[in-house]
């Protein structure tokens, strides 16, 4: 299968040696000499993978990569920055942005396919994973041999739903309709006090489950969720749901189980909340965002949050997090940049005390 290659780079020579490689190995290849035709071919073209010089005119790199960041359907294509620049600061902002890999020059050819067909291989992988996961919802809701519905009845509703970031998915006092199961992104979910404030009761992320207790234990959510970033969704509604429960007693157990350890991670949370202090709340909610992240904590690792997030997390009020992650920051145990958290010291801060 032939694989298509967007180049975004203002230097003729550069730009038209690169093509020269690639399509000598059979690659299609599309070129654009400044950002903003690049990120254009990009939206209409939809190109297997992009490499993209970072200082260009009109629209620099990084804007190519927060634009095509912000389009669903733009927003999973490997993308390479190609730079002259190897200072690392520059390299850390590219990649907070969600850049997959770099390119530094000067490169020879061998270095330049090699790069490509890695990406292009992991891409694949990614892909494939995605579709074990819907296949895997599908075979976790397969009924046993006594059961007359079938998961291909309601397959309606296990196609994945887009849903943008900062979109609602359900209010606090809604009925529930629905369980859902979360392809892609991450989720949040919320509940607020008379006074308007938000406490966050759990964030989700990819392959997780959420609104299982709602539709288990009463008729309504107990919370608000609403989309931390661009998300893909899957969900099977109540009745079909119940009808599964009553013919697999396995399927029964695993939600009481996942509703036991969402019970004793609520009470853990309640714990800490009142007795540790505001520094210690805000280190707990900086780690328990980084596991929805990732799946270790260890140094060097990053992600994306908000001052609000944390606040709403840990108890803390906005203006004390603020504080305490500049003295965490000072004491060089964590990194603040652009929206980003990078995690210096993972064991200090697993370790820090009241």
């Amino acid at each position: 299968m032939t694989r298509n290659v967007l180049i975004i780079e203002d230097s003729d020579d550069v730009r038209e040696n690169m093509k020269e490689i690639l399509e000598l190995s059979s690659y299609t290849v599309h070129s654009a000499k400044n950002g903003k035709e690049g990120l254009d071919m990009a939206q209409k073209n939809n190109p297997d993978i992009i490499l993209c010089d970072v200082m260009m005119p009109e629209l620099d790199g990084y804007g190519v990569l927060r634009g095509l960041t912000n389009n669903p359907n733009t927003k999973h294509i490997p993308f390479i920055f190609v730079t002259a620049k190897s200072d690392k600061q520059d390299f850390r902002i590219g990649m907070d942005l969600g850049a997959d890999d770099y390119l530094t020059k000067p490169f020879n050819g061998n270095e330049l396919l090699s790069l490509v067909s890695t990406r292009l291989k992991k891409y694949e992988i990614l892909k494939e994973l995605m579709k074990n996961d819907l296949k895997n919802l599908e075979d976790f809701f397969a009924n046993s041999e006594e059961s007359n519905t079938s998961i291909y009845e309601v397959s309606d509703r296990i196609t994945p739903k887009k849903i943008r970031k900062k979109e609602i998915l359900f209010i606090e006092g809604d009925s529930a309709k629905y369980l859902y199961f979360l392809v892609s992104g991450k989720i949040k979910t919320f509940r607020t006090n008379e006074q308007g404030k938000e406490y966050i009761t759990q964030v989700y992320k990819e392959r997780d489950f959420f609104g299982y207790s709602s539709l288990l234990e009463s008729n309504k959510y107990e919370d608000t969720a609403v989309a931390i970033e661009d998300s893909e969704i899957a969900s099977i509604a109540k009745q079909d749901f119940y009808q599964l429960l009553l013919t697999n007693n396995e399927l029964y157990g695993k939600f009481i189980k996942f509703i036991t350890t969402d019970l004793s991670e609520t009470n853990d949370k309640l714990i800490k909340l009142a007795y540790n202090s505001a520094r210690k709340r805000v280190s707990e909610a900086i780690l328990y965002l980084a596991k929805k992240y990732h799946t270790q904590i260890e140094n060097g690792i990053s992600f994306s949050v908000c001052r609000d997030d944390i606040s709403s997390i840990s108890g803390v009020s906005p203006e004390s997090v603020s504080r305490n992650l500049t003295d965490l920051r000072t004491e060089r145990l964590i990194e603040l940049q652009n929206g980003h958290i990078k995690i210096l010291e993972a064991r200090k801060l697993i370790d820090l005390k009241n």
